[in-house]
């Protein structure tokens, strides 16, 4: 059914739905791996879909209370509510992610796991989506995101003015089709 719901989503919005697939398991997996999923914390999910990585995030003992899901696909944040609850789900663009952390009391936000299509992204949203998840992330914070290309999904220029380093942590063959894992870390500011 999933399957079904993501295909149907891709096939109305291919610039916004990355692929015509979900996100398999063994992708969930090695994305939650690379996070810090600390349960006292709460942890920003950002274009969750049909909500597998949120799965694997439970699965591995994130308590439900303490995530935050933004989904701008009206379709998909109905699905997650169903589907997942006791998550927040919050139906918005991630351009507007500081004004949502701000709302939800969250203030910078510690770590954060993306299924955000960033290479699929006309260059002027994909620099304005990556500035408002970068301006977001606490110093210090995580960034998991990944990508089917293993050029950086983040704009570069972006990562750079906002102290954001990162590379390719794993490649995950088994994955329809095959995923780049990003891992970027906030770094604090010098003195």
């Amino acid at each position: 059914m999933e399957s079904r719901l993501f295909f149907k989503r891709f096939l109305s919005l291919p610039g916004q739905v990355g692929s015509f697939v979900p996100s398999s398991r063994r992708l969930a997996r090695a994305m939650v791996a690379e996070m810090r999923p600390d349960p006292g914390l709460p942890l920003v999910e950002l274009g969750p879909g049909t909500g597998v990585f949120t799965r694997a995030l439970l699965d591995a003992g994130m308590p439900a209370e303490r995530l935050l899901l933004i989904e701008l696909d009206a379709t998909f944040a109905a699905h997650l509510r169903a589907t997942l609850p006791g998550v927040r789900v919050i139906e918005a663009d991630v351009a507007k992610l500081p004004r949502i952390a701000a709302e939800q009391g969250l203030g910078p936000v510690g770590q954060m796991l993306s299924g955000l299509p960033f290479r699929s992204m006309p260059p002027r949203v994909r620099r304005r989506v990556g500035a408002a998840v970068a301006q977001s992330l606490a110093d210090g914070g995580r960034l998991v995101q990944f990508s089917y290309f293993p050029i950086p999904p983040l704009p570069p220029e972006v990562a750079q003015e906002h102290r954001m380093a990162g590379g390719v942590s794993r490649f995950v063959a088994a994955n329809m089709p095959p995923a780049f894992i990003w891992r970027y870390e906030k770094k604090n500011p010098s003195p």
